[in-house]
């Protein structure tokens, strides 16, 4: 392989390996009325931990995989989590007990905290400057775009059997002899300049609180159609299994799309200026569904939000790489993927938890919307007084 070619086919496992994992839960969303009704007798609480496990599971682990990363190296860890996603998130294929199902969703949860963790710190130790960030753009995108391509094919699978989309993370095994091929265990020393080194020498506390922060809510956000938009379609007539899907999938292909743009977009503004943009923009979005009274109000209004939504992963990890030592890169990342995916966990539980104050879904739109302008005043406020230096990154 020329360096050339070397360079492409590292960016390929670390896309597929990416792509794999953010929607890793949602695969089987189209399965479980069947699931419901093969487990008729389980209480509905273990059918609903099928779906939400492997994010909690994410979370608890990621900080670890982190750790482990740095301490044992990257390829190694990286290849057995590869191993695990497919042989334990496969399994439910074949898996008759709902308690085992179970344990096989949380042992897959484990294996999608070292992917992730592993595969966004690889991005730090492989590039640098502009080529990182086009890179982290693309990986943002291909997540996404994944999500859109995975649920759709779980839905077709789902019309098979409810077993069928457990099928889907075979990828894991498929993609173990290329990735075990292709990559490489970085050195300790990476070829970050001293420029870029100097300013970071030690980890900032705050900054990297508040990176976890916008990461937890902006996935919170984003979960909110997934997990509510079905629900909100559904008071308005909606029943078609196929309408529903197309509209779960806009704010995924939209978000994809503007990750795609990011290395554009980032040339041009600020990691702060970003952050106050994708905000915006995603209250427009909210608001625009929350205000919704037909089918392709909603739709447009889960497009728009895409479109904010879409800049936070791309823009935090940035933001991250740079302000984050080399030496401690895979426990940040480990603690990233952990609140990322805790955002996801804890969406539908916050939903719950205003819900009894508002009237209907369409308020809780409304006042997610409210919340996302809130956080771009803070966050150019911010950018302009304590952050006045990251206004330059």
């Amino acid at each position: 392989m020329t360096a050339i070619s070397h360079s492409t086919h590292t960016k390929a496992v670390l896309l597929f390996a990416s792509t794999m994992t953010v929607m890793s839960g949602a695969i089987i969303s189209p399965a479980l009325p069947g699931i419901g009704r093969f487990y008729a007798d389980a209480p509905q609480v273990l059918i609903q931990l099928i779906l939400t496990l492997p994010a909690l599971m994410i979370t608890l682990f990621s900080p670890l995989m982190g750790y482990l990363a740095d301490r044992f190296g990257r390829k190694p860890l990286l290849m057995m989590m590869l191993s695990v996603y497919g042989l334990a998130g496969a399994s439910g294929f074949l898996i008759d007990d709902v308690n085992l199902l179970l344990a096989s969703r949380a042992l897959m949860g484990v294996a999608v905290a070292g992917i992730l963790s592993i595969s966004t710190t690889l991005v730090g130790d492989y590039f640098s400057g502009a080529e990182r960030v086009r890179f982290l753009g693309l990986q943002s995108s291909a997540m996404a775009l994944g999500g859109v391509i995975f649920i759709n094919l779980g839905g077709l699978l789902s019309d098979w059997s409810w077993r069928g989309p457990f099928l889907l993370y075979l990828t894991g095994v498929l993609l173990l002899p290329y990735a075990l091929l292709v990559l490489r265990e970085p050195s300790r020393v990476t070829g970050e300049s001293a420029a870029h080194q100097a300013p970071f020498a030690r980890l900032d506390l705050g900054r990297t609180a508040l990176a976890y922060l916008i990461a937890m809510i902006s996935m919170m956000m984003f979960y909110l159609f997934p997990a509510q938009l079905p629900f909100l379609l559904a008071e308005q007539g909606v029943e078609s299994g196929l309408a529903i899907g197309a509209a779960l999938s806009m704010a995924a292909l939209t978000a994809s799309l503007v990750s795609f743009c990011y290395g554009r977009i980032k040339a041009h503004l600020s990691v702060m200026s970003v952050y106050v943009l994708g905000f915006s923009v995603a209250a427009a979005g909210l608001f625009i569904t929350g205000a919704a009274h037909g089918y392709a109000m909603a739709v447009i209004g889960a497009a728009v939000a895409g479109l904010g939504l879409g800049l936070f992963m791309p823009n935090t990890t940035t933001w991250l790489m740079r302000i984050t030592p080399e030496r401690v890169r895979g426990r940040v990342f480990g603690g990233f993927t952990s609140t990322f995916f805790f955002g996801q966990f804890i969406s539908p539980i916050v939903v719950s938890g205003i819900s009894p104050w508002l009237d209907s879904l369409r308020e809780v739109y409304l006042a997610m919307g409210l919340l996302c302008v809130t956080l771009a005043v803070v966050v150019a406020v911010l950018g302009r007084t304590l952050l006045k230096a990251d206004s330059a990154l």
